[in-house]
């Protein structure tokens, strides 16, 4: 389950590397949360892009290019995300994501800034209610259907 949000300078990206970095950020949190990165897992993973007009990203002494300015967060139920080391991982993965894209000098001294946002396990909501997510996590790394559908029903809270 992946919900990302890229800030970045207009048109830095273009629309072939905003697809293929969003590929590369799911399948990076994938990794970190030790999910399979399949169709199913796919269907609950978003990223956004908010494009910025120059002037409305303020930085006095800027180093480099003062247009490749690139932040990330990546936002996620506490128990996806079950460790430091798992946060810490997330910022190494996202951010080697970022470089595939944009180059290793592309964003010297500014970024990709990563901040991971670990939402606390009550304070997420899907569908209404608020998920199990042992149960998602069965969910994403179910191998036949019929698993899939038995443990869509635990992260529900639904008897099967």
């Amino acid at each position: 389950m992946v919900f990302v949000r890229v800030h970045v300078m207009k048109n830095q990206l273009s629309t072939e590397q905003k697809r293929e970095l969003g590929d590369r950020l799911i399948a990076a949190i994938a990794e970190v949360e030790q999910l399979k990165n399949t169709p199913r897992h796919q269907q609950t993973s978003w990223v956004q892009y908010y494009e910025f007009e120059p002037e409305n990203w303020y930085n006095p002494n800027p180093i480099g290019d003062p247009l490749a300015k690139l932040q990330v967060d990546v936002i996620a139920p506490e128990r996806l995300l079950q460790t430091p080391e798992e946060a810490k991982l997330a910022v190494e993965k996202v951010t080697e994501a970022v470089r595939s894209i944009t180059g290793e000098g592309t964003l010297p001294a500014r970024g990709p800034w990563v901040h991971v946002y670990e939402i606390p396990h009550m304070n997420w909501g899907m569908d209404g209610t608020i998920p199990n997510w042992d149960g998602w996590r069965a969910y994403f790394k179910a191998d036949t259907p019929e698993e899939a559908e038995r443990a869509l029903a635990m992260a529900y809270g639904k008897d099967h």
